[in-house]
């Protein structure tokens, strides 16, 4: 998975740089987030969905890990802009109001104080995080599959598998041949060019 962290003020912004944020980057992402609550990174993490596309349940139950993962560190796990998509399948998840979500980054630092210390968070850090693995998160949201069949979805996904294949090589296409530009190149001499011994002679009078 292609991802960014950096850090700002007193959080930590983890930058998912994939298109579309499915089940082959569940794992790693999890893995992101664990190490960086375990080693004391930050607590308080911002993620930035500016890059992604499109999202599957997965990506969903990954998004739902990450919040309970940060809340039983005594952490927030921040969402940003995020697109229409995504915020069509938090809503029929009725996730959009427990997951904390900000257009911008900038909107965040602006209100830092306030989101750090709401009360969504209180209450959710009374709950202890359920030894659960991604995709059995994801099969609890109910979500009709047909949510993640819209067309800018197929696009996306289709635009991802097209870059992740390679481009096939006719074997009896012959590979391009860099000349030599000393081959071809007409050699020049050096030094002064040599005088005609006749020119500059006047003919003779018959």
């Amino acid at each position: 998975m292609k991802h960014s962290i950096s850090t700002r003020k007193e959080l930590t912004i983890l930058k998912l740089e994939e298109p579309i944020f499915d089940v082959r980057y569940a794992d790693c992402f999890k893995a992101t987030i664990d190490s960086m609550i375990s080693t004391g990174t930050s607590k308080n993490i911002i993620i930035d969905f500016s890059q992604v596309k499109a999202i599957d349940s997965s990506g969903i139950g990954s998004m739902l890990l990450a919040h309970q993962l940060a809340n039983s560190s005594d952490g927030l796990a921040i969402f940003v802009s995020l697109c229409q998509q995504i915020k069509d399948l938090l809503k029929l998840a009725n996730l959009d109001k427990q997951l904390y979500i900000f257009s911008s980054i900038n909107e965040v630092m602006t209100l830092i104080e306030p989101a750090l210390k709401g009360k969504r968070g209180s209450r959710s850090r009374q709950q202890p995080v359920q030894d659960e693995s991604i995709d059995e998160i994801g099969d609890e949201l109910e979500i009709p599959d047909e949510a993640f069949e819209s067309e800018a979805y197929c696009e996306i996904e289709d635009e991802a598998e097209a870059i992740d294949e390679p481009e096939a090589i006719d074997e009896n296409e012959k590979p391009h041949q860099k000349k030599n530009p000393s081959a071809t190149a007409p050699t020049r001499k050096r030094g002064r060019p040599k005088k005609n011994p006749e020119a500059g002679k006047t003919p003779l009078k018959s």
